[in-house]
């Protein structure tokens, strides 16, 4: 419930300036709106570790955290096991690094308000497709490929954390 109620709440204001961003496409608007959508990214991840310290009382050890700096880029694996996996990343690295961004099946575009706000923030949806698939159909061949370019290319001077599951 909270967790819903936390992503109604700040999904709102997000969809209101993401509007802005797409109707004022110049460059100043840009960054402006791109400034207000990552403090809204980290006020809900904020409000999560909110909520999560609430009702969880989980005892955290965490080494290694201490080197890291807001204003450079990351690359952050891990072996994704479930949807826990996420909560507790965003939870440990929320303002120590950018807020993350995660390489997205497509599918996950349609998934009701969190799709469009992965959309919204900049997300990479990647396509995934089936062996069988790129048998028959070899020019998507490297499609996955010339996504990650494009993400890693439209995040290039600006410090950011991108996410990658290695499954």
């Amino acid at each position: 419930l909270l967790l819903t109620a936390n992503t109604i709440l700040c999904c709102t204001p997000l969809f209101i300036v993401s509007l802005f961003k797409l109707c004022l496409p110049f460059a100043a608007a840009q960054r402006v709106t791109d400034e207000l959508m990552r403090h809204i990214h980290e006020a809900w991840i904020s409000n999560n570790k909110g909520w999560m310290n609430l009702v969880g009382r989980t005892r955290w050890d965490i080494e290694g955290l201490a080197g890291l700096d807001y204003q450079h880029s990351y690359l952050v694996t891990s072996n994704h096991q479930s949807w826990v996996d996420i909560m507790v990343l965003q939870y440990v690295l929320n303002r120590r690094i950018r807020p993350l961004k995660f390489f997205l099946k497509q599918v996950l575009i349609w998934v009701p308000v969190i799709g469009l706000a992965w959309w919204a923030l900049g997300f990479p949806f990647m396509k995934r497709y089936s062996k069988a698939y790129l048998a028959k159909h070899p020019e998507k061949q490297g499609k996955d490929l010339q996504t990650t370019r494009r993400t890693c290319a439209r995040f290039r001077g600006k410090p950011t954390a991108i996410f990658n599951f290695a499954e």
